[in-house]
């Protein structure tokens, strides 16, 4: 066998991918020592074969919660990689090091190894570890709450019918996975306690039963299969508990138990949590306060963050229904801790998309060339950033529309309130912008209190729609905050596209010129 093929019907290929199997639906046990038997077969010599027990190693290792010997099998499964030269196995194997890394708590250079992974995915040429790179890196971004990024690889993911050991259950694992992350990313905007989110939530949870539906319409209907069958299930189940309250207790119910039987304690604490919620909606606040508290004794130490915090929010949440003592203070500072979570998140939202921007661009990656580029204050790009974009896309020709924002009155913020509040200011509008803008776009801080966007290969509208949402949001923000500084909060703003005839380097000027006739016609 050569080291860059993987024959699907041959026996030991066979045996890795029940062992992937077993691995991820609560056999560990059985997947590690099947996964030591093979190691030892093959005798350390690098092959494509020996990459893939590598990589079952590490998945075993991860859902057994055994960070430490998770990082061992990625380092030895890199060293494969590179010795059969085949960069999709580096692309898969270092999704496993930044989750492990970081439910451990040990955080680790979480930046340079995305990027690098997202170049290894870009240089392999393997359809089968793309498609499970894509599936790495989107549970990466996951675990580290960058769903703008997680999604699109994810979805990418569903689209690929590639497998390395065609896997019954391949088909729905993405969307499962899908279905997974659209609850977190509602969940994190639940604890936030902004009714400005409501209508964001409501579509955040109609795309998981969405997916959970997928999930159910592709999964073989097979008794190897009733892991996937009840993670559906469940997706379904978490995204009806505030719509359909008593029929989700009633599927809830059933799912736990099931789910017991599995052995997989981290899902069976997600399963209560979700029970809990239910039960609150449906009038039942001393059952789901018993729940809540069994879902807290069910979470296992190296669970993802996520899920200690679904289960833990969950109890405090049902605590202050009845006024528990101490229950509404610790709610409210659990709502002040997820906003600062939030914000903290935004930030490295911002710090990787401009990593993985900068990654594109023909120049040197190391920390000195990312900070030249960098605007300290917000951590989108800056001026440099800006003009290295513009002649990316003047020298390759593709078409550009470049949004430019200037914030209105910030000097009377300075001047009233202080520095330090319009600093927050110019940070609250690169964050919305990050917000508003695409994953491939480019936000840019060009000094003082003038931004611009980047939007690359847009479709026709692309610039006016990104304003008029930047427009609303903006809005939103100066009505409801309880901040004097951030009430005057307004933006002018104009857009030049070179879908207009123009060249790239007449954007800005014609973008500017725009942007003063609408402060002109604002004052």
């Amino acid at each position: 066998m050569g080291n860059g093929e993987m024959a699907v019907g041959d026996p030991l290929t066979a045996r890795i991918a029940a062992a992937m199997t077993a691995a991820q639906s609560g056999g560990q046990a059985t997947a590690a020592a099947e996964i030591e038997a093979i190691r030892t077969e093959l005798g350390g010599v690098p092959s494509y074969t020996l990459a893939a027990a590598e990589y079952v190693r590490g998945v075993t290792a991860h859902h057994a919660s055994d960070a430490d010997e998770a990082l061992r099998a990625v380092d030895a499964l890199i060293a494969v990689a590179r010795a059969i030269d085949e960069p999709g196995w580096e692309a898969n194997a270092l999704p496993i090091r930044i989750i492990n890394l970081a439910r451990s708590g040990r955080g680790g250079d979480t930046v340079n190894d995305l990027v690098a992974a997202e170049a290894a995915l870009n240089r392999t040429k393997d359809a089968g570890l793309i498609a499970w790179a894509h599936t790495g890196l989107g549970y990466a971004y996951d675990v580290l709450r960058l769903f703008e990024l997680c999604i699109p690889h994810y979805e990418l993911a569903t689209q690929l019918d590639d497998d390395v050991f065609e896997l019954a259950e391949s088909l729905a694992i993405d969307r499962l996975n899908l279905a997974e992350t659209y609850l977190r990313w509602a969940h994190e905007l639940e604890r936030l306690g902004d009714p400005l989110h409501t209508r964001e939530i409501e579509e955040r949870l109609a795309s998981a039963a969405y997916w959970a539906r997928e999930a159910e319409r592709v999964i073989v209907d097979d008794e190897s299969q009733e892991f996937w069958k009840l993670s559906a299930r469940l997706w379904l189940a978490a995204a009806a508990t505030a719509q359909d309250p008593a029929q989700a207790v009633a599927e809830l119910t059933g799912l736990r138990d099931e789910i017991s039987k599995l052995g997989e304690t981290e899902r069976l604490a997600i399963a209560g949590a979700y029970l809990a919620r239910a039960l609150r909606a449906n009038g039942q606040v001393e059952q789901a306060k018993a729940v809540a508290d069994r879902a807290a004794a069910d979470l296992i130490p190296l669970a993802d963050p996520a899920t200690h915090i679904l289960v833990l929010q969950t109890r405090s949440e049902i605590d202050a229904l009845d006024g528990t003592p101490g229950s509404l203070a610790g709610l409210a500072y659990a709502r002040s801790v997820a906003r600062g979570w939030w914000k903290e998140r935004q930030r490295a939202l911002n710090a990787v998309r401009h990593a993985l921007a900068a990654h594109d661009l023909p120049a040197r990656h190391d920390a000195e060339w990312h900070a030249a580029r960098q605007d300290p204050l917000t951590g989108v790009g800056n001026r440099r950033a800006l003009d290295e974009r513009l002649t990316a896309a003047r020298d390759s020709g593709r078409a550009v529309t470049l949004l430019a924002i200037d914030v209105d009155d910030l000097k009377v913020v300075n001047d009233t309130f202080g520095h330090a509040c319009g600093d927050e200011l110019l940070q609250v509008v690169a964050n919305l912008l990050v917000e508003q803008a695409r994953a491939t776009d480019a936000v840019v801080r060009s000094g003082g209190d003038e931004f611009f966007v980047v939007l690359d290969q847009p479709d026709a509208k692309g610039g006016a729609q990104l304003a008029e949402r930047i427009r609303v949001a903006i809005a939103a923000i100066a009505a409801t905050t309880e901040k004097p500084w951030l009430r005057r909060l307004g933006l002018s703003l104009g857009y030049a596209a070179t879908a207009e005839g123009l060249g790239v380097e007449q954007l800005i000027p014609r973008a500017d010129q725009r942007l003063y006739e609408d402060k002109h016609r604002n004052t």
